[in-house]
């Protein structure tokens, strides 16, 4: 499977709050990092505990794949995430996010955050 094929796995199964489902397509040792180098979970028991609000409080969540390139196992794609509540207010949120994907499943995820908004939005989520 290409690596852009996991990805829309992925962003149709957070769509669709199946949880247990999307964790499966993530390796165990998955992190997914800030673009200041900060990591927000790292291995299923943290990624399981940083997706449980998103899967639970963002009903009205949808995600929009812009621009990407891949080569191999990477690939980078501009995220329009519409309607992503952001401490009780709406918001469209735009990041870019790099993955590495290793035998179908994502193993890294790095999200680039270009304003301040969205960084708000990012640091309300952990």
């Amino acid at each position: 499977m290409k690596a852009i094929e996991v990805l829309e796995n992925a962003i149709a199964l957070l769509e669709t709050k199946d949880l247990d489902s999307f964790l499966a397509l993530l390796t165990d040792d998955c992190v997914i990092m800030k673009d200041d180098g900060e990591v927000l979970a790292k291995g299923s028991a943290q990624i399981r505990d940083f997706y449980t609000p998103i899967f639970g409080e963002q009903a009205d969540l949808k995600i929009e794949l812009g621009d990407q390139f891949s080569t191999g196992s990477v690939i980078a794609v501009r995220e329009i995430n519409h309607d992503m509540n952001v401490d009780g207010v709406m918001k469209e949120i735009d990041t870019v996010w790099i993955y590495k994907v290793i035998n179908d499943k994502i193993a890294y995820m790095h999200v680039f955050s270009p304003d301040e908004a969205t960084n708000e939005a990012l640091n309300s989520l952990s």
